[in-house]
């Protein structure tokens, strides 16, 4: 049983990120879901980040991943939905304690919190091959960092989803995807085997 945190998308935590927690606790983890935005909720992703502004920015949600990680010691898992890749890789990257980090919907780069990636942190992203939020940079990014057959040594392993929906693993949003939800669901429960 892994311990693990998941972080949430900027709409804030919705009742469809803590759906997507119950399904990954049903392989028989514990998923804590820290609220980042002290309940406030937002109908659009540019209200979300706009409500960013206002706590100081991305900066600030980066360091609220060190201030959970605090939370939950027995945590070794980190994971998180958009936005939520951010604090997830800033505890991910500066945290000895974590063994994998899990990026849907979003990613940044292996050296945005650390010069180096730590060797012993499983990295697991998810990404819709046609969502408009990651398909010009994100996309490419980790692409260039997945694991290939010509590269098996590389630090993350990458799974695209032919999907143009962003939140497509929330079940509160409308571009829900219960299949493709599955699937994501399918692949965390096998990393954290």
């Amino acid at each position: 049983m892994a311990q693990i945190i998941l972080f949430h998308h900027a709409l804030g935590l919705t009742d469809g990120v803590r759906d997507l927690a119950e399904k990954i606790a049903s392989g028989g983890h514990q998923v804590h879901t820290p609220d980042l935005f002290d309940g406030a909720l937002f109908a659009t992703p540019q209200e979300g980040i706009a409500h960013v502004g206002t706590l100081g920015g991305f900066d600030r949600i980066a360091l609220e991943g060190m201030r959970v990680a605090a939370e939950f010691p027995s945590a070794s898992v980190v994971a998180g939905v958009s936005m939520g890749v951010v604090p997830a890789h800033k505890a991910a990257q500066t945290v000895p304690a974590f063994r994998a980090c899990i990026d849907i919907s979003g990613f940044v780069p292996l050296t945005a919190f650390a010069p180096l990636w730590q060797p012993h942190t499983a990295l697991q992203v998810h990404l819709a091959s046609e969502d408009a939020w990651v398909k010009d940079e994100d996309l490419p990014l980790a692409r260039s960092i997945a694991a290939t057959d010509e590269n098996p040594d590389a630090p993350a392993v990458l799974f695209e989803y032919e999907s143009a929906e962003h939140l497509f693993m929330d079940s509160s949003t409308s571009g829900y995807d219960a299949d493709l939800t599955d699937v994501v669901v399918r692949r965390i429960h096998e990393l954290l085997a």
